[in-house]
């Protein structure tokens, strides 16, 4: 079964590589652009993984050096995927490989729904980043965006016929829109007028979206894409957000007072918040995955140890040591919908 499906969808992914030749990548969206570029006082982008300051790799930094003014250049950081076994309702890794291995930066991996292969986005040879396709059952990878005046980040997908979403932070460097592409990249077009996003989620029918604002602090937002209407939902969020897997709400994180986050439910229909979880240590990173007798679960890392916890868990189970991979630091994951594979961004140390 599995290698029955593992085919259909590197065959499907095919189909969507296919016009994904460069004549048909997507430009630069020059009204974008010289829009951007005209405006004036924007919010300076200082955001964990749309720029430098997110992946900071040295797992023994502070959180607080994410934040400082001299960000150079990307975090050298690749992905790596894992195959993930289960017990019952407890998960073991094994076959850790580094599936996206070159010099620069490979961020925020994002499975297919119902599939193995996933976008995620890459520095790409103009110093900016652009989205790219991983097939797992290839085990290679494809570049759907290419363009050199601008960065995207984010990829997602929702369904085959949803097209794929990104934010795409424009030349200013502080222009960030989310867009709507057609699957191979092209007819690229902001969702909303909004220029300071930096990570977001829909609701199941993509009626709704919550998003991680820049200001003067960082805020979850939920838009009702029918009525226009935005509505502030939090203050001081973190940088990870992710919907629930049946779409009916997003799980975002807030600060705790020793320093680490706390896991919070927003619910789409309702518009409140709950806690869920607290992250473990000083991690603000995890990824959502339904365990196989249902129930809704979560991954983090801290400190080298990948651990897992699902809804009757009472603390957080370690799983494995990820330095017996070779991994260090890692940050950013994702679980895909059949539970079988993760991928985790970590260190690239061979560069």
């Amino acid at each position: 079964m599995t290698r029955t499906l593992t085919l259909m969808l590197s065959a499907a992914s095919a189909a969507l590589l296919a016009a994904c030749s460069p004549e048909n990548q997507v430009p630069v969206d020059e009204e974008l652009t010289d829009s951007a570029n005209a405006a004036t006082g924007e919010v300076a982008t200082q955001l964990p993984d749309m720029i430098p300051v997110e992946d900071d790799v040295d797992a023994t930094s502070d959180d607080d050096d994410e934040d400082g003014a001299d960000q150079a250049a990307l975090p050298t950081t690749d992905i790596y995927l894992g195959d993930l076994g289960w017990t019952g309702n407890v998960p073991a890794i094994t076959n850790v490989r580094n599936v996206t291995h070159h010099p620069g930066y490979d961020n925020q991996p994002a499975f297919l729904p119902g599939g193995q292969d996933f976008f995620y986005s890459a520095e790409s040879p103009s110093g900016l980043t652009d989205v790219y396709l991983y097939q797992t059952g290839f085990g290679s990878a494809a570049q759907i965006t290419d363009t050199p005046d601008t960065g995207e980040y984010s990829p997602r997908n929702y369904s085959d016929t949803s097209g794929i979403y990104f934010v795409r932070q424009l030349a200013d460097g502080s222009t960030q829109h989310l867009v709507h592409a057609n699957a191979n990249g092209s007819n690229p077009e902001p969702v909303l007028d909004l220029t300071t996003v930096g990570y977001y989620a829909f609701n199941a029918d993509r009626s709704k979206v919550a998003m991680f604002i820049l200001g003067d602090t960082f805020s979850l937002q939920v838009a009702d894409l029918e009525s226009g209407d935005i509505v502030v939902a939090n203050e001081n969020i973190g940088r990870s957000l992710y919907a629930t897997p049946d779409g009916g709400g997003v799980v975002f994180t807030t600060g705790r007072e020793d320093g680490g986050f706390q896991a919070m439910l927003y619910d789409f229909e309702f518009g409140e918040s709950e806690y869920l979880f607290d992250l473990p240590g000083q991690s603000q990173d995890f990824a959502l995955v339904t365990a196989p007798d249902g129930l809704s679960a979560a991954f983090a890392s801290d400190a080298g140890t990948l651990y897992f916890r699902d809804a009757n868990s009472a603390d957080w189970t370690a799983v494995a040591d990820l330095s017996s991979f070779g991994l260090e630091g890692v940050t950013r994951m994702a679980v895909s919908d059949d539970g079988e594979l993760i991928a985790m961004v970590a260190a690239d140390r061979s560069y």
